[in-house]
């Protein structure tokens, strides 16, 4: 995170998801990588406190392995896709 930025420090499991992503930070295709990292990490955090929270949680271990294994499949497509082009229009 930036400083700069005065913003608060990300909460610790934030923070460790952006260290563990951090080695590979080079790999990352987004324009803003260190934005890109907090996007993903946010994306994550969310995804599992709405599991968390959902009448018909994913339960089980299997199903949470395969949980797990969609969203890091669909953050790391984020990752590794470049921006997409902006018109004049958006």
């Amino acid at each position: 995170m930036n400083p700069c930025r005065n913003e608060p420090p990300p909460p610790e499991i934030h923070r460790l998801l952006l260290e563990a992503a951090a080695p590979h930070a080079h790999q990352i295709r987004r324009s803003d990588p260190e934005a890109a990292l907090d996007t993903v990490a946010r994306a994550l955090l969310g995804a599992c406190f709405h599991n968390s929270v959902r009448p018909d949680p994913v339960t089980g271990e299997t199903a949470r392995r395969r949980y797990a294994d969609e969203l890091g499949d669909m953050a790391i497509a984020y990752l590794l896709t470049p921006d997409r082009r902006r018109t004049t229009r958006t």
